[in-house]
């Protein structure tokens, strides 16, 4: 049986329906109550609220079973080594740890009630099944890796190209814009044109920004990659955009918060990547949210459990609307919007921004209390 579900999930690449082939096997062949697999959080999401929680409980089990010398943990072994309240939040009556040679890939978490102890011919063959799963999980992930690097090739291809059109219709539009501007600001001026046409040609105006807005966009999303810059200070930059916005925050009846400390590391970049990331983040927020939005900036420093690298965690929330669960997964695609106006590229503009500082960002809403949107940005700490 073990044999046949490993080589079976093999030839699953989605990392979610392999985990779900696994336990729904493990949990009909054993006739368990529940079954989960509870991996360590890798990539770009090992940074988001749920990720910190499974971190969390995997850092205490697998410290408790590595104190201990045992090769899982049961309801029994707890209770003897007086941590009969670490399985409680993992919902199960058995914890076995999956491992790779060394590394520990995450648990094998089971819910065997009635029974309290399980015979132990099942108890070789779990540890048997979570040494087949890291294999698994191994190899389907080279072939995962594989395919992204192919898939992330034939994007950036594709980007270049768009990159390249995009700047071409952006210097076409924005010469004659500019030309039309400067003809409505003159003809604004003439007195004898203002008892009739004065509201016109404030709207004329007010809607050759919002088109230059949008060609500032275009040209923003296809420049080349910024140099390295320097050393700076999040909250500074933070400051300097709302600073900026305020017109535009006021107009909105929106409330923007930068509780980043001042004493947080600082990070590479140049202010301009900095100033885009947060002036998309927050007109967003203001687009999505309307009047009475609060908009938070806050930041905290980290250092990955294994030490290996010191990070700073940006998160940039709101309690407005949210992001609906079947636009989430496309929020950062170029011209993707959900608005009537807009050219769609802001979020991309911010997501290319921030992995080119060498950070990544992550989504999530409903942020708290069913509202609201959460962005999380992780950035190196700058290296003095």
């Amino acid at each position: 049986m073990i044999a046949t579900v490993a080589s079976r999930a093999l030839a699953i690449v989605d990392l979610p329906d392999r985990k779900l082939f696994l336990e729904k096997e493990i949990k009909q062949g054993f006739h368990f109550r529940r079954v989960e697999i509870l991996l360590k959080p890798e990539g770009p999401e090992r940074y988001a609220s749920e990720s910190i929680r499974v971190r969390n409980l995997l850092a205490r089990t697998l410290g408790i079973l590595s104190g201990s010398k045992k090769p899982f943990l049961s309801g029994a072994i707890a209770k003897e080594l007086g941590v009969a309240a670490i399985l409680e939040p993992l919902g199960g009556t058995h914890a076995f740890p999956i491992r790779q040679g060394a590394e520990t890939l995450g648990l094998l978490i089971l819910d065997a009630a009635p029974q309290a102890q399980l015979p132990r011919y099942t108890e070789e063959k779990l540890l048997d099944l979570c040494r087949q799963i890291a294999v698994v999980f191994e190899n389907s992930d080279l072939l995962r890796n594989k395919l992204e690097l192919e898939r992330a090739l034939a994007r950036q291809a594709q980007m270049v190209q768009l990159g390249e059109m995009t700047a071409r219709i952006a210097h076409e539009i924005k010469n004659p814009l500019s030309s039309i501007k400067t003809i409505i600001q003159v003809m604004c001026e003439d007195r004898s044109l203002q008892p009739g046409y004065k509201q016109d040609l404030e709207l004329i105006n007010r809607e050759i920004d919002r088109l230059s807005d949008s060609v500032g966009q275009l040209l923003s999303f296809s420049r080349p990659t910024p140099d390295p810059g320097g050393i700076l200070s999040l909250r500074d930059e933070a400051e300097s955009v709302i600073l900026f916005l305020e017109r535009d925050v006021q107009n909105a009846g929106v409330i923007v918060a930068n509780e980043i400390p001042r004493e947080l590391s600082g990070v590479s970049g140049t202010p301009s990547a900095f100033r885009e990331i947060f002036m998309n983040l927050v007109l967003n927020s203001i687009q999505a949210g309307g009047k009475g939005t609060q908009i938070t900036f806050s930041a905290w420093e980290g250092v990955l459990e294994d030490g290996s690298e010191r990070f700073v965690l940006l998160v940039v929330e709101d309690d407005g609307s949210g992001i609906p669960e079947e636009a989430q997964a496309k929020v950062f695609t170029p011209f993707f919007t959900t608005k009537l106006r807009g050219t769609g590229l802001g979020l991309a503009i911010v997501k290319r921004n921030v992995e080119q500082l060498g950070g990544r960002i992550t989504l999530e809403s409903p942020a708290r209390n069913g509202k609201g949107a959460r962005f999380l940005i992780h950035l190196p700490v700058a290296a003095r």
